[in-house]
């Protein structure tokens, strides 16, 4: 907030003309005033309620001139009110003594408060206060009625936003129990309020991108409340995570709008459910909206745009961390493992029935683990997780592990997996048909030279040493049958390097080759994915070369006539499968089948143009793009299909350093629908903000615009039929001064509406400048 010094008659408050007189275009309601109530330059953060329980509201303001919280306790139609001591401060000569309607208190803040809100925090029925500013710490007092305020309770927490929008409250858990959430840069402080109404240590609730403005409600009418997360300064500026019946927050929900100035999201009718009514950054046009559920649209042949589900995961700054969708729980739904590298430990999230996914358990591990892979190792139908921990220079400790559930649910601590060696990459699965899954490692022994082992579950283990020129660090070490021979080879990719393919040769010891990619070797973040491209039922290896993939197989090099050379292998390029541009940059695919098509569609992850686009293969055998999906959240690594709620694969998944994603290729999306628009009849007008309350008692809240290039209030009907109806306008003051107002702020900056003066009807509450005015309900 700004402090501001006003020239003596600078301000002519024309409102003060209203009386009972002013008529409205629906001659619903009409207001008088307005009573002025001088406090202090830097007021904010207005907020009515009854804090004395006597029946009226009263007024609570934040002071930060004075570091201090002004309370103005209602005093209407009281007879033996309290007096007021006298200001200690002279007045300015353009100041007005304050009308005899409020008492004014303080409550001390020693700080400069950002946000603040009022509400009962401990269920005893009275309004309670908690705020958070600088210096950085949240701060609750208790209103402890007649014998006034308690003694703050405060949780230091250094990285909260200093933004009036970053501090809301309610019932975010369902236990009936109202909980506080405060915004940081990179999650939300959730803090819980337990059964004694006391609060729980902050706990953090990740965001999978920037926010501005967090809030607690009912997004949805199911009675349940809801976190609503919008950043105004990105193309999608709403999400929301809805609560389930089980009081767990869902994944975050992504929606589209031409970026806005301000916005307002309330429960406007008696349905429960939330509208959200924003003002257009560019044109000052003002929508409102609500979000409701109808069929996905289609996409191509069975497929249908589902509803990107994305969940935000604990940040880490590691370069890798494993995450890894797998059913370890042996119900046949996949589960989704996520490593947490700085802390050693991994959290699982086990899918429920209906596809979504159960709140994360978080078991001890391994530290810095990066690779992660599922395999029932034994064949005793339990499967096993392998736990990879990077070297020591990454935050690990150079071990594999493996570890499963047991009988109670629990992940126990993994055991290591003996190694003459420090390993550099892992893979895990069968490597001849039908046998059960190996363990593969590449190994670095002390003197640097690297060896192959690959070990089996009754601890048979077999080493194979590989070339001294192989000094590089492998990035990836997997299983694919590369040359569609029927046996399973292994594949290492190397930043800039070759790719390193070790040929599975019966009864012998693999053939280790390094073949050049196709397009090269200068690769930062070589990757593959695998793909049956021509319907033959044998997978190609997919090999990225910026906007397009090529499939291909290994094959035995051509010799030349009478070459006395050893032959060697090359790619032979099946198939090519371009990207939607030639700007485009692939970093990720993944196959889905499609319905009864012999060959799967191709799901490519563009990172250059944050889209997801499909491919399908033509009648003619050509691959083309068949749609292109913008994602409001583009920093994946790597796609897989996924089965949510069915046994088949039916969602694309998304894996991603900090975040994950899944889109259902079926089902109801939500959409963020427009009601009704309004552009204010104020000539060259500035709808700045935006509240509701109910003005003309009808059980539906209306519509309070702040116009601060002429300095009006806007008021607007939202009636029966979702329509918005102009009602009542008029100028709170003239600028008089011909001073510049370069350095003052939009005026007037906030308002409630609220009924003050104790008959029923809803009065309206501004703050301009250095005081509150009263504008009461005729």
């Amino acid at each position: 907030m700004k402090s501001f010094r006003f020239p003596v008659l600078a301000l002519v408050f024309a409102a003060m003309t209203l009386n009972a007189a002013v008529e409205t275009i629906t001659n619903r309601f009409s207001f008088s005033g307005p009573e002025i109530f001088p406090i202090d330059p830097a007021i904010g953060l207005l907020h009515a309620a009854d804090l004395d329980g006597d029946g009226l509201n009263d007024l609570v303001v934040v002071n930060n001139a004075r570091s201090k919280i002004s309370l103005l306790y209602n005093q209407t139609g009281k007879t033996n009110r309290t007096v007021a001591a006298k200001p200690v401060f002279k007045r300015e000569l353009n100041e007005l003594p304050p009308d005899s309607r409020f008492r004014i208190e303080s409550i001390a803040s020693e700080k400069r408060i950002a946000a603040m809100v009022v509400t009962d925090l401990n269920g005893d029925g009275r309004p309670d206060i908690a705020y958070y500013g600088e210096p950085k710490e949240l701060v609750v007092i208790y209103n402890e009625g007649t014998n006034g305020w308690s003694a703050p309770k405060r949780w230091p927490i250094e990285d909260g936003q200093l933004t009036a929008n970053a501090l809301a409250a309610g019932d975010l858990n369902g236990d009936q129990r109202p909980d506080l959430v405060l915004l940081a840069e990179n999650h939300v402080y959730f803090i819980a309020q337990k059964a004694d109404h006391t609060f729980v240590e902050p706990v953090k609730i990740p965001l999978s991108s920037a926010v501005k403005s967090v809030q607690v409600l009912d997004v949805d009418g199911d009675g349940r409340s809801d976190l609503l997360l919008v950043n105004w300064e990105s193309a999608t500026p709403f999400r929301f995570r809805l609560q389930d019946a089980s009081g767990q927050l869902g994944p975050e929900n992504y929606f589209t709008l031409s970026p806005i100035r301000s916005y307002c999201a309330e429960n406007l009718e008696p349905n429960g459910k939330t509208l959200v009514v924003t003002i257009a950054q560019n044109s000052g046009r003002a929508q409102i909206s609500e979000f409701k559920r109808k069929p996905a649209e289609p996409l191509a042949g069975a497929f249908r745009q589902g509803q990107l589900q994305v969940l935000p995961l604990n940040k880490t700054d590691k370069a890798r961390r494993g995450l890894l969708w797998a059913d370890v729980n042996r119900d046949g739904r996949s589960d989704l493992l996520v490593a947490e590298p700085e802390s050693g430990q991994i959290s699982v999230y086990l899918q429920k029935s209906d596809g979504s996914l159960a709140s994360g358990k978080t078991f001890s591990t391994l530290a810095g683990v990066s690779d992660l892979a599922v395999a029932d190792w034994d064949g005793d139908g339990n499967p096993e997780i392998f736990i990879f921990s990077a070297p020591a220079a990454q935050g690990g400790e150079q071990q594999i592990g493996v570890t499963r559930f047991d009988d109670k649910g629990r992940l126990p601590f993994p055991t290591l997996i003996p190694l003459d060696g420090k390993p550099l990459a892992m893979a895990v699965g069968a490597l001849s048909p039908g046998a059960k899954p190996s363990l593969a490692v590449i190994v670095e022994s002390a003197d640097g030279k690297r060896s192959l082992v690959t070990r089996t579950a009754d601890g048979k283990s077999k080493t194979q040493k590989l070339s001294d020129n192989f000094k590089a660090n492998p990035a990836t070490l997997a299983i694919h049958d590369v040359n569609q021979d029927g046996l399973p080879d292994l594949i290492v990719l190397i930043p800039y390097e070759k790719i390193k393919v070790l040929l599975q040769v019966a009864g012998k010891d693999f053939d280790e080759q390094d073949v050049a990619p196709p397009g090269g070797s200068d690769i930062a973040q070589p990757w593959f994915s695998a793909a049956d491209v021509d319907g033959d039922g044998k997978p190609e290896l997919l090999l990225a070369q910026k906007n397009f993939l090529r499939a291909v197989v290994l094959k035995p090099e051509t010799s030349a006539p009478n070459s006395t050379n050893k032959s060697g292998f090359v790619f032979q390029v099946k198939d090519q499968i371009n990207g939607a541009a030639s700007n485009s940059r692939l970093v990720a695919a993944a196959a889905v089948p499609n319905w009864t098509n012999a060959v799967a569609s191709l799901f490519l992850l563009d990172a250059e143009r944050k889209a997801l686009t499909l491919c399908e293969r033509d009648p003619a055998g050509v691959w083309q793009v068949v749609r292109n999906l913008p994602l409001p959240v583009a920093e994946f690594a790597n796609l897989s299909p996924v089965a949510m709620g069915d046994t088949k694969a039916n969602s694309v998944a998304f894996l991603g350093l900090n975040s994950v994603a899944w889109m259902p290729l079926a089902g109801d999306v939500w959409e963020f629908t427009t009601l009704d628009g309004y552009e204010t009849p104020i000539k060259d007008g500035f709808l700045g903000d935006v509240n509701a309350g109910d003005l003309d008692n009808d059980g539906r809240k209306d519509l309070l615009f702040t116009e601060t290039s002429k300095n009006y209030l806007d008021l607007v009907i939202f009636d029966a039929q979702h329509k918005l109806v102009p009602a009542d306008r008029w100028q709170v003051f003239e600028q008089k001064s011909f001073r510049g107002r370069g350095g003052e702020s939009a005026e007037p900056r906030e308002a409630v509406v609220a009924d003050v003066t104790g008959d029923g009807k809803n009065d309206l509450i501004v703050v301009v400048h250095d005081r509150i005015l009263v504008y009461p309900q005729e």
